[in-house]
């Protein structure tokens, strides 16, 4: 793939992350500010005061007759357990609004990111299904496909559905040339698999295909869209899926 578009995506990327590390900053001091318990320090004994230290007991006084209960004062304990449960409600149904805000601000990103992308892939590229398909108008047989792709952290081509299919097809036409995909049934005759070895799941085959014409053991997809078995060292456009 071209250095220019490595460098866009990778400035992207870099705004993206900018954005999300600053909305959850937002979130993580709100947590912080409701949550620290102001004036108290744990594991630390209360003071005790100048006239508590150890030492000789002195005399006692006379114990004198026990005088009645007075009436139990109202100290307001019930109250103030209320007002701080209230309290700390407010303060969570405060903290799941900023989380349903910085939720729906990085919606608002993502949609802002994706609309950039569509418009930066094309001509050469195309996204769709979180998925990024694009070429650099190189050419290579299978293998070579396989080595260019990885070197960019991506793999060949390999539509798993007619949306991705379209994509694919797409670029092929715009480029003019058949393209190789990562399918193929090198290991056993008419058992097409994936680069991975998973058994494909989608097919988008031209009529008479795969007919194996002189053990033709991998796949070309034409602008049409339909795909025909073909020769793996036959050279063809280089797409890769990221």
């Amino acid at each position: 793939m071209t250095q220019p578009y490595i460098q866009t995506e990778l400035l992207l990327l870099t705004i993206y992350l900018l954005v999300l590390g600053a909305s959850l900053q937002k979130v993580t001091n709100s947590v912080a500010t409701s949550y620290v318990l102001k004036g108290w320090v744990p594991n630390v004994p209360p003071a005790r005061g100048s006239g508590e230290e150890n030492g000789v007991q002195g005399p006692q006084d006379p114990v004198g007759a026990p005088s009645t209960r007075g009436p139990r004062r109202n100290d307001g304990s019930a109250p103030e357990k209320r007002l701080r449960r209230d309290t700390d409600e407010a303060e969570l149904e405060y903290l799941r609004k900023e989380i349903r805000d910085v939720q729906t601000q990085l919606n608002v990103y993502k949609a802002a990111v994706n609309k950039t992308l569509q418009v930066l892939l094309i001509p050469d590229g195309v996204m769709v299904s979180g998925k990024i398909f694009k070429t650099d108008g190189s050419t290579g047989d299978y293998e070579t496909a396989k080595i260019l792709c990885s070197q960019m952290g991506a793999t060949i081509a390999s539509p798993r559905n007619a949306a991705e299919n379209q994509a694919v097809r797409q670029i092929v036409e715009w480029q003019n040339r058949n393209a190789v995909l990562g399918i193929n049934d090198i290991e056993t005759e008419d058992r097409f698999v994936y680069t991975n070895g998973e058994i494909i799941g989608y097919s988008n085959w031209a009529s008479g295909e795969p007919n194996d014409l002189e053990n033709e053991d991998c796949i070309e997809i034409h602008p049409n869209g339909k795909w025909h078995d073909r020769h793996c060292g036959l050279d063809l456009l280089v797409i890769c899926e990221f």
